[in-house]
């Protein structure tokens, strides 16, 4: 992005007066809005009810936001253990949490998940206008305006991030182009060919195999087809400066911007910026975002280099709202002000709580063994995969891990880049590693149901 179109859209908002609350202002609001839907919960949800009156907590006496952190969190067992028992019970599968009138259930969603079972998010109509509301926000901080052309290359199925996307870019006005991915990365290097789209949307691993895929497999030059910016979502590359260079240069000097969400508080809540210095919060007005120690369980104060889990509220959500939602999700979080000029603190991802392993008493996360990969541009693609030979997190040193290498040097060569990442992984993050090389193209990338790539791989 040229400097001048940065600095016309420094103070220009979808919504100022909503993106810019704080203050007793803003906490007058989340207060009246908490207490409304804690309300709204226990009188309409019988699991609602039972739960926080085994907590000792009473929505009716609900007075203070210094009281909320006394309500139970909600998690992913949780919500499939209510959701299995709202199948067998009710015959749907919304969960027993389920708030509004089954027939207000007006779009259905899912995410992948771990066990093979999806988790289901139904959305009433006022649901979708909220969503729709913060991608408005998120993709007027991107540059995108209405009529401006969106191909859409991420995978168009039930996730939240498919066809509730497309809902979201043709309710803002934008020209929406929705191949998806599951046609192939051939398939939408041609689209983007023949349509020249202002903006791609899609994941970061997504992104960049398309760049790897018009180079190899067609004569087409994308940093020639016009697309000025690329809206990357659900994987942590988006905000990895390695990958986001990657990414802009192999589509021409595009933009690269990364959205967030926060699990049922109608996404996106967050979205970076032309400074890549972490992603912003933009929706103070429909989410409540706490912070919690790993450690100790306690909510910490949202402020400068706190990190912690986030845990999300979407404070006008009617559909089976999730009452203080543990993402799992460990975040780091910025107050400074951001040389962009937009408002709203920011987060920086430092991995899953869920996907953290423990190899020798460290604790480490794939997305940092991938960054000491970065750090190898010349002999390494970045791609990668952890091998792991059971379900425990606890992985007994070495740490094997499959890496693809540029091109296809000689033995000598491999062995070489192998034996300098062992002990970089060794210097920087602690433990011992055995690294497998792979020519390029020959590390098959997986994909899950939602187009993730996949780091770990299973082998028991």
């Amino acid at each position: 992005m040229i400097i001048d179109e940065v600095n016309t859209l420094k103070h220009s908002l979808w919504n100022e007066a909503a993106e810019t609350l704080e203050g007793a202002e803003l906490e007058a609001l989340q207060l009246r809005k908490l207490k409304k839907l804690l309300v709204y919960v226990y009188e309409n949800s019988t699991h609602y009810k039972a739960k926080f009156d085994a907590a000792g907590v009473n929505p009716y006496e609900f007075n203070s936001l210094s009281q909320y952190k006394d309500y139970p969190t909600f998690d992913k067992h949780e919500e499939r253990a209510s959701q299995q028992r709202s199948q067998e019970e009710l015959g749907h599968p919304y969960g027993m949490h389920l708030c509004c009138d089954i027939s207000q259930v007006n779009r259905t969603s899912a995410s992948s998940g771990t066990t093979g079972t999806p988790s289901f998010q139904g959305a009433t109509a006022n649901d979708r206008k909220i969503m729709s509301e913060n991608n408005a926000r998120a993709l007027h901080r991107m540059g995108i305006m209405p009529g401006d052309a969106v191909l859409y290359a991420g995978v168009m199925s039930m996730w939240v991030a498919g066809i509730p996307a497309i809902d979201c870019l043709l309710s803002y006005g934008a020209n929406v182009i929705p191949i998806g991915a599951l046609v192939g990365s051939v398939k939408v290097v041609e689209m983007a060919d023949l349509t020249h789209p202002k903006a791609i949307m899609c994941t970061p691993s997504f992104a960049r195999h398309m760049i790897k895929t018009a180079k190899t497999k067609t004569e087409i030059d994308l940093t020639k087809v016009g697309i000025e910016k690329v809206l990357v979502y659900g994987e942590p590359g988006g905000s990895i400066p390695e990958i986001i260079e990657e990414i802009s240069t192999g589509f021409g000097g595009a933009t690269v911007y990364d959205l967030m969400g926060g699990t049922s508080a109608l996404n996106p809540i967050f979205v970076s910026c032309e400074a890549h210095d972490g992603l912003h919060f933009i929706a103070p007005d429909h989410a409540y975002v706490e912070v919690r120690d790993l450690t100790t369980g306690e909510i910490l104060p949202i402020e400068d280099g706190v990190e912690g889990e986030l845990i999300y509220t979407g404070m006008d959500r009617e559909c089976g709202p999730l009452i203080r939602f543990r993402d799992g999700d460990k975040m780091t979080i910025s107050t400074k002000p951001c040389s962009c000029g937009r408002p709203g603190w920011r987060v920086k991802v430092l991995g899953r709580a869920d996907d953290m392993l423990l190899v020798k008493g460290v604790n480490v996360f794939p997305s940092a063994i991938q960054d000491t990969l970065l750090k190898m541009p010349n002999e390494l693609t970045g791609n990668m995969r952890i091998v792991k030979f059971s379900d425990s997190p606890v992985i007994e040193p070495p740490l094997n891990l499959k890496v693809e290498l540029r091109g296809s040097p000689s033995e000598e060569v491999a062995q070489d880049v192998a034996e300098r990442l062992e002990a970089e992984i060794q210097r920087v993050l602690r433990f011992k590693a055995k690294v497998t090389t792979f020519a390029e193209g020959e590390l098959v990338m997986e994909y899950g149901a939602t187009g993730k790539v996949k780091l770990v791989e299973k082998a028991y």
